[in-house]
């Protein structure tokens, strides 16, 4: 094997650099040999993704790709609008083609760049970023891009901060170990004066075990949850019987979310109302059947549960919107196994070309239009 020196992280990435570090015991090397090898790697990881990106910009089908990467379709919609980047800023693409920055800093450019109204500007605001680009981290590159931005689009710039503010939210993302992340878009000031305040919290408090972000979190429920003691908040958790008495400590399941401690879990179910579900032998929810076409509320509620309340699409992790007939009614009963939900673009596609069908365990088989097959199952509580 030859040998990791120095030299190699000047070398192009190729085939002979990516045996090179297939090969590589980590274990065995030198201090200075791992930083090399780090750096050759993100050689690697940048043109594997330059890859990517080319299919992607040059890739119609969004929803057989997803499912034959098993990744949700709206994150690869993301990824193609990204894939411009082929044909917007070349000159920057072909570093990433070479390895000379990673895909995080391209997108940084890309996401800034991505609204100018001519592409002269973005040619404009490329020339000037591609000799310092693979030098500056993401921050650095961020701030210098958005200068660049307002300089060629003094005007334009002005109006699509305005526009922006149509796109302020809020988002909910799950974390593991019990935790969540609840993060804010903003418009740039209001954000700004917000996380102002909340430093002023933390520095009013006493000082005691709680870091500075520790602080902060709590400064923050202290100020939005001491407005909501008068409204009713509903969060649904599935809890097994037997933890619910004590008998086990299996995890809860809260609803957005997943697993739960136990403990947590008892807590929630003792402030609220209950409703049962009953399994099947494969530990699926049990459908709740009805000879109308129109699914009632409780079977809406058990098909939800029964998948887990996301999109039964392959590779989807959408919230359900809308109940789909796997047998098309009135041939198919109106049951909560034989109703899948989906989300709102996978019920379109479900009808365009794609087959479906069901077994007798409840598991989903979906047909791609080339033939691919994937399989989806309802969700083992």
């Amino acid at each position: 094997m030859e040998e990791i020196v120095r030299e190699l992280e000047g070398r192009e990435p190729c085939g002979a650099l990516f045996d090179l570090l297939a090969g590589v015991r980590v274990a065995d090397l030198t201090e200075d040999q791992k930083v090399t090898v780090y750096i050759l790697a993100r050689k690697i990881e940048a043109v594997a993704g330059a890859i990517q990106l080319e299919v992607l910009n040059a890739v119609e089908d969004l929803t057989e790709l997803g499912m034959a990467a098993s990744e949700p379709e709206r994150a690869l919609g993301r990824r193609k609008e990204f894939s411009e980047v082929v044909e917007t800023l070349p000159r920057l693409f072909d570093q990433l083609r070479r390895g000379e920055i990673d895909a995080r800093r391209l997108e940084v450019v890309h996401e800034r760049i991505r609204h100018l109204p001519e592409s002269a500007m973005a040619s404009r605001v490329e020339e000037s970023l591609v000799e310092v680009a693979s030098g500056l981290n993401r921050n650095q590159l961020a701030r210098r891009v958005t200068k660049l931005v307002a300089e060629v689009d003094p005007e334009g710039y002005g109006r699509r901060c305005q526009r922006a503010k149509a796109e302020r939210r809020v988002e909910f993302k799950p974390l593991p170990d019990g935790m969540a992340q609840l993060k804010a878009v903003l418009g740039a000031v209001e954000a700004r004066m917000a996380y102002g305040l909340l430093n002023q919290d933390v520095a009013e408090l006493p000082s005691d075990e709680r870091t500075t972000d520790q602080k902060r979190a709590d400064a923050f429920l202290d100020r939005f949850l001491a407005t909501t003691a008068e409204r009713q908040v509903q969060v649904n958790v599935t809890i097994p019987i037997e933890t619910l008495i004590g008998l086990t400590e299996d995890p809860g399941l809260l609803d957005g979310y997943g697993p739960i401690p136990a403990e947590m879990a008892r807590e929630l179910a003792m402030q609220g109302p209950w409703r049962g579900i009953l399994l099947d032998e494969y530990r699926h929810a049990a459908a709740i059947s009805t000879k109308r076409y129109r699914p009632t509320a409780p079977m809406r509620e058990m098909v939800k549960a029964h998948g887990g309340g996301v999109c039964t699409a392959p590779g989807c992790c959408n919230p359900i919107r809308e109940l789909d007939h796997v047998i098309p009614w009135p041939k198919g009963k109106t049951t909560a196994t034989q109703l899948k939900g989906l989300c709102s673009w996978h019920h379109r596609r479900k009808h365009d070309n794609y087959a479906v069908t069901l077994d007798e365990s409840g598991a989903a088989h979906w047909t791609t239009p080339h033939g691919r097959e994937y399989t989806t199952r309802p969700h083992q509580y």
